[in-house]
């Protein structure tokens, strides 16, 4: 771990770099800005002892319904010694951007310092293909792949892994292992314990090796290099169950605004295939009370007016009824994503309630296409359960319907003559019901996962699964349903040899599968990595049918996973496989779980539905966005107002209804490159205005408004109806051509001197009835000479509602690259305001 006093001298520091190239990076660089809501200033660096640097195997759009990666930022940042930062994986054109300027990928997002400024390291992986990029993220930062080499040097950080599937990673691991320990779990006690003393070792400046000991002390944390005790899986228990309130607040359009809501840990069945099902014990509610503090409190923190119930089947939460009653007042939106599909048959009137939610999509995680085979897969459905719930969702009219099914290797003709059966009894229930329902289904080959009955199961080569998949298409197409592959099943092979890997050569053919293909894990594993991959382990002499044997419960003990108690005896999880492989199911099914009764009808949710929009009334606000709201959506200013409002008047909290609008831009999933003033729209209950009203005509709430806003920008007060007319001014470090723009639209002008290297242009009355532009000075302009330096063109105009300021900048100056026009500072001032 690195003890040098972090200078001013870093030669880890990348700002410049970023603000040289980010409009040529994906989103013109928005995943790298840093300086979300919530996150710390980054001026915390040099006060707090322990820099970590959580990082993402993925890149940042497609983390952004993560919500262990918010709760861990939050986690991090509660301690007063511990500065955090995110990076995430470059995306596809932005790799080759850092290759060329030798970029570290371990970049923090907030201080832009590579891993030289940071003393831990914490890699998440939520899937398995995912550790895949683990030595790519440590070789493109100049970190040796060893342990034994990382742990020499004291200017390298510790490298820890942990996420869902931290438990599955031991590919890795190993004396050569590419991180130096693990962590499993998600409580929060172990994840502060385990920060804290790797700050207190810091500080005492201890040795990477001695905090690595201390840190086996931890619940669920062990040493990757393969000399290991028992490790207990830090489990949870209710008190321990917390919640991201003050969640990172993420760039991505769909989660401006939203929030992940947990109403439950754990899962309460048992099926055969699932890891969390068995090491996520016991299945714990959180009281709906106490969730609707929590979501007023994540509200007023993030500015949310959507809240998504995060849960492994929010049907089986017994107080589901009760927390969307009290939630939809305080909402705009409720987000409702996974659900136990034979649920619906006991409760057939929560459909109706899904959908005044909003849900229009419904999905079955029906997995086997037989009694038999999801008896084997230990799913507990019963048929009767399927067939009411399949009527009842095309009695609905739901939108789609994604049914889930597993090729498990084991399917026989007399599967399929069944599974033609249920395509018929679907069809017919579809018909029956006049249902325009699109049905599809989606087909994944089978990974059998340790911590599972499954784990001592026999895995099946790609061949054998093709051609039981290739039939499994032809059935469905035969009932003309839409059928598709989530996995292919060459991803599947090295999924399922990742998973379960107990031979340290997989992780040589990892490297150098990688080496010659120059793969990185996105969204698939391409089929140059795949024939690298088995090529390499055929040379090294490892068998792959060897890796896809079954194991008896006393070879299950030898395995490099085995040490790690998962909150679930290897007994047990035997026995249920013993059951499973006789078509038997383990354990309780859904008999017994049940929705509390709710204490309203469906007319009064509706009626409560619609009396909250016909409250809803819209304020206008004048505001000034600053430069962090450039280049990004305008509704993130908006909730940010918004977010403000709540923080200074509690009182306002419950009202806050949405983000609507600005003057610069209506169309929500565009970014607004004009910073200055603007007219920012939102939506409240109608109960809002009056404590509204009151509060703007106080000094102390527009001050305290703005304080908390700081560099986001500046509130004056409500807007009123005048005139709503610009002003421009426009800075340019590039040459200008504007005559061509001005002909395009048909406006004629004269070209007037002011002073040395400043002219205005006169517009025609023609012209100027067009309400595009009344005027336009030019400064600092000099026909003959590229601007340079901070010799940059000023522009000064008057501009008309059909202005289009975007397409004036990128046509109105040459630029030497595409998106250099990003770099062109638009301001906007409201006409009359000095």
């Amino acid at each position: 771990m690195p003890h040098e006093k972090h200078g001013d001298d870093k030669n880890y520091d990348f700002t410049k770099w970023y603000q040289s190239v980010y409009p040529e990076l994906a989103y013109c660089g928005t995943w790298l800005r840093g300086n979300e809501l919530n996150t710390i200033p980054t001026e915390e660096y040099n006060k707090r002892p322990l820099k970590v640097l959580f990082v993402r195997l993925s890149t940042y759009r497609d983390v952004e319904h993560s919500y262990t990666h918010s709760l861990l930022y939050q986690l991090a940042s509660s301690l007063p010694d511990v500065f955090p930062d995110l990076a995430y994986l470059p995306p596809e054109g932005d790799s080759k951007i850092f290759a060329q300027n030798k970029i570290p990928w371990l970049l923090g997002t907030q201080t832009k310092y590579g891993p030289q400024g940071f003393n831990v390291i914490g890699f998440s992986d939520s899937i398995i293909q995912e550790i895949l990029n683990i030595p790519l993220f440590l070789k493109n930062s100049g970190i040796p792949l060893e342990k034994s080499a990382r742990l020499k040097r004291p200017d390298i950080p510790l490298i820890i892994l942990g996420g869902a599937n931290a438990p599955h990673t031991s590919s890795i691991w190993g004396d050569k292992g590419l991180v130096d320990g693990v962590f499993v779990g998600e409580n929060p006690s172990a994840i502060r314990e385990l920060l804290k003393i790797c700050s207190s070792g810091y500080k005492a400046r201890e040795s990477k090796v001695d905090i690595l000991k201390e840190l086996e002390g931890v619940p669920g944390f062990f040493s990757s290099d393969g000399k290991r005790k028992t490790c207990k899986r830090a489990g949870l228990r209710p008190l321990d169950v917390e919640l991201p309130e003050k969640g990172v607040v993420s760039y991505n359009e769909d989660q401006i605004g939203a929030g992940y809501l947990q109403i439950s840990e754990g899962c309460r069945a048992l099926c055969g295939f699932c890891s969390e099902s068995w090491t996520r014990k016991p299945y714990i509610e959180l009281a709906s009370s106490v969730l609707l503090d929590k979501a007023m409190s994540m509200k007023a923190r993030m500015g949310l007016e959507r809240i998504n119930l995060f849960s492994f089947n929010f049907n089986m939460y017994s107080e589901f009824y009760e927390l969307i009653w009290n939630l939809l007042p305080v909402f705009k939106n409720i987000g409702l994503k996974t659900q136990r599909f034979d649920m619906i048959a006991k409760d057939p009137e929560i459909i109706e309630y899904q959908k005044l939610l909003g849900k229009s999509n419904f999905s079955c995680g029906l997995e086997g296409i037989s009694a038999r085979l999801r008896k084997y897969l230990n799913k507990n459905l019963k048929d009767e359960g399927l067939r009411k719930s399949f009527s009842l969702v095309f009695k609905a009219g739901v939108r789609e319907l994604k049914i889930f099914l597993l090729c498990t290797g084991r399917e026989i003709e007399d599967d399929f003559k069944e599974f033609g059966t249920l395509l018929k009894m679907i069809q017919d229930e579809k018909k029956k019901a006049s249902s325009s329902t699109r049905v599809v289904f989606s087909i994944t080959p089978l990974v059998r996962f340790p911590f599972t009955p499954l784990e001592f199961d026999a895995s099946y080569t790609p061949e054998a699964y093709d051609v039981i998949i290739k039939k499994m298409h032809r059935r469905i197409s035969d009932f003309n349903f839409e059928a598709r592959e989530a996995m292919g099943v060459k991803e599947y092979l090295v999924s399922q040899i990742l998973i379960r890997a107990e031979d340290p050569r997989i992780k040589d053919a990892i490297l150098l599968a990688l080496e010659e293909s120059g793969f990185i894990y996105y969204k698939n594993v391409t089929p140059l990595f795949f024939n690298s991959f088995m090529k390499n382990l055929k040379n090294l002499g490892v068998d792959i049918q060897d890796l896809l044997r079954s194991s008896s419960l006393e070879e299950s003990l030898k395995k490099p996973w085995a040490f790690i108690s998962a909150g679930i005896e290897r007994k047990t999880l035997w026995e249920a496989y013993q059951k499973n492989i006789k078509f038997e199911e383990y354990g309780p099914g859904a008999e017994n779980m049940a929705i509390k009764e709710k204490n309203f009808t469906l007319e009064q949710f509706k009626a409560r539905i619609k009396e909250l929009r016909d409250n809803e009334v819209k304020k206008d606000f004048s505001v000034s966005v600053g430069e962090r709201g450039r280049g990004i959506l305008r509704k993130y200013f908006g909730i940010t107002l918004a977010r403000a409002f709540m923080k200074v008047d509690t009182s306002l909290i419950p009202y806050f209804r949405s983000y609507v609008s600005s003057y610069w831009k209506t169309d929500k999933s565009e970014p607004v490159w004009i910073i200055g003033d603007d007219i920012v729209r939102l939506a409240w209950d109608k109960k809002a205005v009056s404590i509204l009203e009151d509060d703007i005509k106080n000094p102390n709430f527009i001050n305290s408004v703005n304080n908390i806003l700081g560099k986001w920008g500046k509130l004056y007060g409500i807007a009123g109806k005048e005139n709503r007319a610009f002003k421009l001014r426009v800075e340019s470090p590039f040459r200008i051509e504007f005559a061509p723009y001005f002909k395009s639209k048909g406006l004629r002008y004269t070209t007037h001197k002011i002073s040395e290297k400043a002219y205005s242009l006169k517009f025609t009355k023609d012209s100027l009835r067009k309400k595009i532009i009344y005027d336009f000075v030019i400064k600092n302009w000099n026909y003959k000479v590229e601007p340079s330096g901070n010799n940059k063109v000023i522009l000064e105009m008057h501009i008309g509602e059909k202005f289009d300021v975007e397409t004036f900048v990128k046509t109105a100056f040459i630029y030497p690259q595409q998106n250099d026009w990003v770099k062109v500072i638009v301001e906007s001032i409201k006409a009359g305001v000095v």
